[in-house]
């Protein structure tokens, strides 16, 4: 397939917002993108030492890219469960009981979803426990399936007005039935952003506060992703004092790395191997797109940039996307 500025409109190449299971396929790791990053090292290896981890840095940077990548459907040795919140209420976080029940529920509908799932397969001969699916209540997790999902299924029932510490205890045996299989069990608190409305302040001060510590009592690593706002609403001694391992999202500072973000995107939309993109982008359009990404220190601004450059290029007629059509688009917003 030629690479042309069609064929990028066509495939949807710098479409910014994808859908979170596909955020692991388009990311370019920094560790190989800046030289001594070691950002996705730092994350896994801190999960497996059950270091309770930040990852911080500005909506659009790429902790979620960087958590999809490490911490994915296919980690090895690591079983991580994305803990949903943009749709929660505020009680919730700012109650570790609430929070208990959150967790039992997600974990609950996930091993109930995987072991239907493995019967019917079973009873079928579609067996496919060593990739992941769509359906049901998200991806399935390859971890998770068979005798593991019964047993967790098993373990996480409870009446509903039990204790706090009734919950946690069977938290705690869901768990640990995980680590038997010899996997590292991971709670991950991604898209915690939404924190930072009218309450943000009261949200962050009870979840980095009690919330973290009933959290750290579970038998798991923890990773939570942290906005540099957060330390507006709270000092950042407090926001930190339970997250161990502090992991800042690095910056980008050169043209090549804008450009290996988007080959890789070339890649896997339109299924181009090794693309050269001086076929759509003329000198001076890499650099037009770093300084939109400085500006914002947002990869998915950039994106977005590059995609409404992208149509400019082709109303025009132009063969390629230049730096006036990127400049146009950083400027229409």
């Amino acid at each position: 397939m030629p690479l042309t500025l069609e064929t990028l409109a066509e495939n949807y190449v710098f479409e910014s917002s994808p859908t979170r299971h596909d955020l692991g396929a388009f990311h370019v790791p920094f560790d190989d993108l800046m030289e001594g990053s070691n950002t996705e090292v730092r994350l896994r290896n801190g999960t497996m030492r059950r270091e309770p981890t930040a990852l911080i840095g500005t909506s659009g940077s790429g902790k979620s890219s960087v958590i999809a990548h490490v911490l994915g459907p296919l980690a090895e040795d690591l079983a991580p469960l994305v803990v949903p919140l943009a749709a929660v209420s505020s009680d919730v976080i700012e109650s570790p009981d609430r929070l208990a029940d959150h967790l039992l529920d997600m974990i609950r509908r996930i091993a109930n979803s995987d072991a239907r799932r493995f019967d019917s397969e079973l009873e079928t001969g579609t067996t496919t426990i060593t990739r992941t699916q769509r359906g049901g209540v998200g991806f399935r997790w390859r971890w998770l399936s068979g005798d593991l999902a019964r047993e967790v299924q098993r373990q996480v029932q409870i009446e509903t007005r039990a204790t706090l510490v009734d919950k946690t205890d069977v938290l705690t045996k869901a768990l640990e039935a995980v680590a038997v299989q010899e996997l590292q069990p991971v709670l991950v608190f991604d898209d915690t952003d939404r924190w930072l409305g009218n309450s943000g302040s009261e949200m962050v001060g009870r979840f980095f506060g009690e919330g973290l510590r009933w959290l750290l009592e579970l038998p798991a690593s923890l990773v939570v992703a942290v906005h540099p706002r957060y330390f507006e609403l709270a000092s950042r001694p407090e926001v930190m004092q339970y997250l161990d391992t502090q992991i800042e999202i690095p910056r980008l500072d050169k043209s090549s790395a804008i450009e290996a973000i988007l080959s890789r995107r070339v890649e896997t939309c339109a299924e181009i191997n090794n693309p050269n993109l001086s076929q759509v982008l003329l000198p001076g359009a890499s650099e037009a797109i770093l300084n939109v990404y400085k500006m914002s220190h947002s990869v998915r601004r950039a994106l977005h940039v590059c995609h409404t450059a992208l149509h400019e290029a082709i109303s025009d007629g132009a063969p390629m996307i230049g730096p006036r059509h990127i400049m146009a688009a950083a400027n229409a917003g």
